[in-house]
């Protein structure tokens, strides 16, 4: 198929926005031809005022342009309306965002979890747009899972978010499931930015060869892997969904199944890639979900990532003016700061820990396995009828130990 090609619109005063819409656009696999700008108040019923709707229309023509994407998120008139004076596929920072979520799912889940918030924001965006979904074609903002095109008829959208909700609840509990198995063993999360290097990172502590690209959402579906540290500290790692600015509710809650992973880790990675201009802004923007989503409680790491690519002033100004602890600076791709990191996990792990010697009685070891990577044994004695251990305890375990021990 032909590569798209698209003019973006955005606010002057979101000027900053677009060097992440050009981003988001490359992901998609559309080429950027033209930017337009415009200041003031958007239209309500237009978006853009008269004047510039037709610098729009002459630039579309000019250009032989495919899409007009749109950094703001567009009204259901705004957009009917817009369609109705440029003969092309008007796309919003939202639709673009469903579209890459669209062509990155993989899991079962992701794709249900895609489709339907496709489907719930394009139903309210149907009425009166006949002539405009005629002429939609394929491409971006047709797209659901897998390729799939987007059903558009109305009644059986209505019919179809049903069906997704009903598997998508069959799914959760698959997934509940396999959590109950996991909660045996340490568990960590990478948060961050997108296009932060999370999947850089994941591999650098797994080992593996996650997909790591310069695109934004090039990890969608959730990945956990167990790792073994050279300390013999086992964890589960898993890697989420970049977060995003105005990530709009839509998105929020189809992405409730990659994100809910971090209501249940014991320490949280928050990547940032300091190499960005707009990295504080970045950190805000992450730390203010975690929040509204009720985990800012859990222990963060701050991981300042992409040191490679600032000189040893700049890094040395920005370890000055960094008060946040515990935080740790590294480089995942060149493996900068990977050992300092790995210590900082297991502080963060090892605090609210004692270390004890008890005996466990060989009819209660299949009961202690089940807790085994939950605590950090330093020897284990095999006598006749029992196991001496010292370990390092979390004290939630006490109780448990308590009652296998004698």
């Amino acid at each position: 198929m032909e590569i798209e090609k698209a003019i973006l619109v955005a606010k002057i005063e979101d000027l900053d926005d677009l060097e992440e819409l050009k981003l988001l656009t490359k992901t998609a696999g559309v080429l950027v031809k033209e930017v337009l700008v415009f200041g003031g108040e958007p239209d309500p019923s237009l978006f853009l005022r008269i004047g510039k709707l037709n610098e729009l229309k002459d630039l579309v023509l000019r250009n032989q342009i495919d899409v007009v994407i749109f950094n703001n998120e567009l009204t259901p008139v705004q957009l009917r309306n817009i369609e109705k004076e440029i003969p092309v596929k008007i796309i919003d920072r939202t639709m673009l965002i469903l579209d890459i979520f669209a062509q990155h799912a993989r899991t079962k889940e992701g794709k249900i979890q895609v489709e339907l918030a496709q489907l719930q924001y394009l139903l309210p965006r149907l009425v009166g747009r006949g002539e405009a979904l005629s002429r939609l074609g394929g491409g971006i903002g047709t797209r659901g899972p897998g390729e799939t095109k987007l059903e558009i008829d109305r009644r059986k959208i209505r019919r179809r978010i049903h069906t997704l909700k009903n598997e998508l609840e069959e799914v959760r509990k698959e997934r509940e499931v396999q959590r109950k198995k996991r909660l045996e063993i340490p568990q960590i999360a990478l948060v961050g930015y997108t296009n932060a290097g999370k999947s850089t990172l994941f591999n650098a502590l797994t080992g593996e060869n996650a997909k790591a690209e310069d695109l934004l959402f090039a990890t969608l579906d959730p990945m956990v892997r167990r790792v073994k540290f050279e300390n013999g500290w086992e964890f589960l790692i898993s890697d989420t969904v970049g977060f995003i600015r105005n990530l709009p509710e839509e998105l929020l809650t189809a992405f409730r199944a990659t994100l809910e992973e971090i209501y249940y880790v014991d320490v949280i990675l928050h990547v940032i890639d300091v190499s960005n201009k707009n990295f504080e802004m970045h950190i805000e923007t992450v730390e203010s979900l975690l929040e509204e989503m009720g985990i800012e409680d859990k222990p963060i790491i701050r991981v300042y990532n992409k040191i490679d690519l600032l000189n040893k002033d700049e890094i040395a100004y920005l370890r000055k003016g960094l008060f946040y602890k515990p935080s740790v600076f590294i480089s995942a791709y060149h493996g900068i700061g990977i050992n300092k990191l790995k210590d900082a996990i297991v502080k963060e792990l090892l605090k609210g820990v004692r270390t004890y010697r008890f005996k466990i009685p060989y009819e209660r070891w299949g009961t202690f396995q089940k807790i085994k990577n939950r605590i950090y044994i330093e020897e284990e004695n095999y006598q006749d009828s029992f196991v001496e251990v010292k370990a390092k305890v979390p004290k939630e375990y006490k109780k448990v130990l308590d009652s296998l021990r004698f």
